[in-house]
């Protein structure tokens, strides 16, 4: 059977459009829909509740009430719903480890509010185990019709594992590829800067180039029907793929395994206007 498509709800109407969202992700991968709702428990801010009130089992009949909402308000082929209780950190990061994907919501009320800026979200995107998308705010940028799936490569030896998540979507989106090389050299930092009219830009632009290349060289093959078109900036790798990624549908980037969100990740999902898929690489891959 496939894993699941899960998602975060809370109640809001941006935790319904994540609902939403992850419903449409679901029908295309073929699979099970999974909406939780998280009760934080012990319950943060309590300091004294009536002797007659079973404080658990009214937010257990909350929470109920919240994934019933999300369940009502999309059309999936197969919905489940589930309430936990626990710190949502560890809850979400746990349903990780049995799901095909995450899907998160940027802002809310409750439980995994404030999720694309704040430290729920940060916490899950560093520890999961699953590709995690996060919504962005949508209050932001307004872009219509955007198209296109922009994914960033490192050029390391990791990058197959986000470059797979990346031609999936496209594939399944029906849209073309823009896969993003930035690449930064040490004359970027402002004390080195002196050094740059000694530097062979054009061979370290070709350089990187043929490394981009050849990272996609292999996917071309597997996914023929999928048009890519390559761009190789010398910039911060973030800032690049911030830019490249104000009209398009999705950006993928990789996330490596350390204890806190890398800088790159870090930087798209504070700065991002599109939905973004956060990738684990698994540990020891090259940093």
């Amino acid at each position: 059977m496939a894993l699941p498509v899960v998602v975060g709800v809370d109640g809001s109407a941006r935790a319904l459009d994540a609902a939403r969202f992850a419903a449409e992700e679901a029908r295309r991968r073929g699979a099970p829909l999974h909406l939780v709702t998280v009760v934080a428990w012990p319950y943060d801010g309590l300091t004294a509740t009536p002797p007659d009130v079973d404080l658990p089992a009214l937010l257990d009949e909350t929470g109920a009430a919240v994934v019933a909402g999300a369940a009502a308000a999309v059309t999936a082929p197969e919905v489940t719903t589930s309430v936990r209780t626990g710190d949502p950190v560890t809850v979400l990061t746990d349903l990780t480890a049995d799901a095909q994907l995450l899907v998160l919501g940027s802002r809310g009320v409750g439980g995994v509010a404030g999720l694309l800026l704040g430290s729920v979200a940060g916490a899950v995107v560093a520890h999961a185990h699953c590709p995690v998308l996060v919504l962005p705010d949508d209050t932001a940028v307004v872009m219509r019709d955007r198209r296109s799936v922009v994914v960033g490569v490192a050029g390391r030896s990791d990058d197959d594992l986000v470059l797979a998540v990346a031609f999936a979507e496209a594939a399944s989106r029906g849209s073309d590829l823009v896969a993003v090389h930035a690449w930064q050299d040490v004359v970027l930092e402002p004390e080195a800067r002196m050094l740059s009219p000694l530097v062979d830009w054009a061979g370290a632009l070709s350089d990187e180039e043929r490394a981009l290349s050849e990272a996609l060289a292999g996917w071309r093959e597997k996914e023929p029907d999928v048009v890519v078109r390559e761009l190789v900036v010398r910039d911060r790798p973030a800032r690049a793929l911030v830019a490249a990624s104000l009209t398009a549908e999705v950006l993928v980037v990789g996330r490596r395994h350390r204890r806190a969100l890398g800088s790159t990740p870090h930087g798209v999902l504070h700065r991002a206007v599109c939905p973004v898929v956060v990738v684990p690489l698994p540990a020891g891959a090259d940093r």
